[in-house]
């Protein structure tokens, strides 16, 4: 009987697992901020993007239109009072011939939808200098919807 020798295979080198637990380390803090801030940031984006086509396909009152250069403005955030809670605010800016108690009245009976389903009035800012243009006169639209829970939506604390 001969026992030939076989010369045994080398094991396969192992990989070092520290480069995987160094980005594991560096990508932790980036998405915890992710979900601990910027989510909320987020919901009530959505919420205020809601608020404002609502407020965009309210109908206009007779003789008014939509300003053509600008856009209606929406802010979320904390914008009346002390801290901790959230307003929702909607601009509308509207070239209109109908004199300010008629369009004030108009606005102030209005009923849009808020963002947790409460029913919004407007009001109505008309521009003192008397801006007119082709008969037209500028006022802008606000709708404020405020103190709703913050979360932790930095903006609102």
């Amino acid at each position: 009987m001969v026992l030939t020798g076989t010369v045994p295979k080398p094991l396969p080198e192992q990989r070092s697992r520290w480069p995987f637990f160094v980005c594991l380390a560096l990508l932790a803090p980036v998405v915890a901020y992710v979900l601990v801030f910027k989510v909320p940031e987020w919901r009530n984006d959505e919420k205020l993007a809601r608020l404002e086509e609502r407020v965009s396909v309210f109908p206009l009152p007779p003789d008014t239109e939509h300003d053509v250069g600008t856009t209606i403005q929406g802010t979320v955030g904390l914008q009346s009072g002390n801290s901790n809670h959230c307003d929702y605010l909607v601009r509308m800016p509207v070239l209109t011939k109908l004199p300010d108690a008629e369009i004030a009245r108009y606005y102030e009976s209005a009923a849009v939808e808020g963002v947790e389903g409460r029913t919004l009035s407007g009001t109505v800012y008309v521009n003192p200098s008397g801006s007119w243009q082709d008969g037209y006169k500028a006022v802008i639209v606000q709708f404020f919807d405020g103190f709703h829970d913050p979360g932790l939506d930095m903006r609102c604390h």
